[in-house]
């Protein structure tokens, strides 16, 4: 996508290129985009990063703290975007337009890199008014088969205006893809296989000696019998994140050695332990919450379960496979590209575990049981996991991100 560029930028051949990477808030940054922001510094670029840092985070304080040291070590520079999750408020969004800019016009930015479906509405809004050229990653539509009319009502318009005011639209998964290339116009559209994951790192946790006794401690920390079978499940604590099915199917199964521990945090944590207590489960739930570093849940735990309503590529559900665990997913996009077998009534699991419907809570309970009574297919459901994610590691993915960035010189 070719136009005129309104902003002048100062170039000199020894003075680098200004690149600014925005997301709605600092988790988004922190889980997403270092590498890409390494990326960048080894192309010679300057980066800037523009996100909220103070609020709408699905990690604590102390890890954004520890985000912004990092990036500021890295020389990267920082800027404070007031930015709302939610387009609730128009009010919080008008003043976030205005903010990013302001800081287009401060800094003469040779192009953005940004994401996030508020955010990344209004910095291209700002971006166009300021004839930048832009790149968006969908990390997931909010507009896909089996959407809330109301989702389709509000998010396609909005992405069908904007996708022609984007040089390059990126997505995460191939139902996104195959939908923005036949339905968006964008300049130019790409797709890459989820943000990356260090395979290599997390093959490794489950592999070694003193297994049995990382174990033991692991169970002793939880107050876990030995014995049990572990389900594990890691992301926020929303609605969307779907963490009560597995409650649900907890106390309907009716198997005491089964236990679930969720890793995470947000605004459902009282209300699930609630729904636990109402169900008599509470005993068997353990709500960790925002866990820094998740190689010991995914070195010790059996099951991963991950339930979600929505997803684009979810980045915890590859660190499960890439660990070696067997899954129990919902059949939602991005699920469905990394866990092939759906599980109907009369099915049994094969290859990386069980993808389940979300609207039929029997076949989470199915799976649940199933899994839990036959440990001796979760090494081979393991071993498959670890053989399809190498497609996902991040090598993968920065090669491809090194093409599209690339693409980004000939709009300078």
């Amino acid at each position: 996508m070719k136009r005129k560029r309104k902003q002048k930028r100062k170039r000199g051949r020894n003075v680098p290129e200004k690149v600014l990477v925005l997301a709605s808030v600092a988790s988004m940054i922190d889980q997403f985009n270092l590498p890409n922001i390494k990326l960048l510094q080894e192309m010679g670029y300057e980066v800037h990063v523009a996100c909220n840092f103070k609020n709408g985070n699905t990690c604590d304080t102390a890890q954004v703290l520890s985000l912004s040291k990092r990036l500021r070590r890295m020389h990267v520079a920082l800027h404070q975007w007031d930015c709302p999750r939610s387009v609730c408020s128009v009010k919080k969004c008008w003043i976030a337009y205005r903010q990013i800019r302001r800081l287009l016009r401060r800094t003469p930015f040779a192009w953005m890199h940004c994401q996030s479906p508020v955010g990344g509405a209004l910095a291209r809004i700002a971006a166009h008014q300021a004839g930048l050229p832009v790149i968006y990653t969908a990390h997931g539509f909010h507009f896909y088969k089996g959407a809330p009319f109301w989702n389709w009502l509000l998010y396609y318009p909005v992405e069908k205006l904007l996708a022609r005011w984007t040089d390059q639209l990126v997505t995460v998964n191939r139902e996104d893809y195959c939908f923005a290339a036949r339905h968006l116009k964008a300049g130019k559209i790409d797709r890459i296989p989820g943000v990356g994951i260090d395979t290599a790192y997390f093959e490794n946790l489950r592999r070694g000696c003193g297994l049995q006794s990382a174990r033991r401690a692991f169970c002793k920390k939880y107050r876990i019998p030995e014995d049990a079978c572990v389900l594990l499940s890691v992301g926020e604590l929303s609605r969307r994140k779907n963490h009560k099915a597995v409650i649900s199917a907890l106390a309907r199964i009716r198997q005491d050695h089964v236990y679930y521990i969720i890793c995470g945090q947000g605004p459902y944590r009282k209300t699930l332990m609630r729904y636990a207590r109402r169900l008599g489960v509470s005993k068997r739930v353990r709500l960790i919450g925002f866990q820094k570093d998740v190689g010991e849940l995914y070195q010790n735990a059996d099951v991963f379960v991950f339930p979600s309503r929505q997803e684009g590529m979810p980045v915890a559900l590859m660190e499960a496979m890439a660990a070696g665990m067997a899954c129990i997913v919902s059949d939602v996009r991005g699920n469905r590209e990394l866990i092939g077998t759906f599980f109907g009534d009369n099915a049994q699991p094969c290859f990386g575990g069980i993808r389940v419907s979300v609207h039929r809570p029997k076949q989470m309970r199915q799976a649940v049981r199933y899994l839990s009574a036959n440990p001796q297919i979760w090494q081979l459901c393991g071993m498959f996991n670890q053989e399809k994610i190498q497609g996902y590691d991040i090598a993968v993915v920065q090669k491809r991100m090194r093409r599209i960035y690339d693409g980004m010189e000939k709009y300078e």
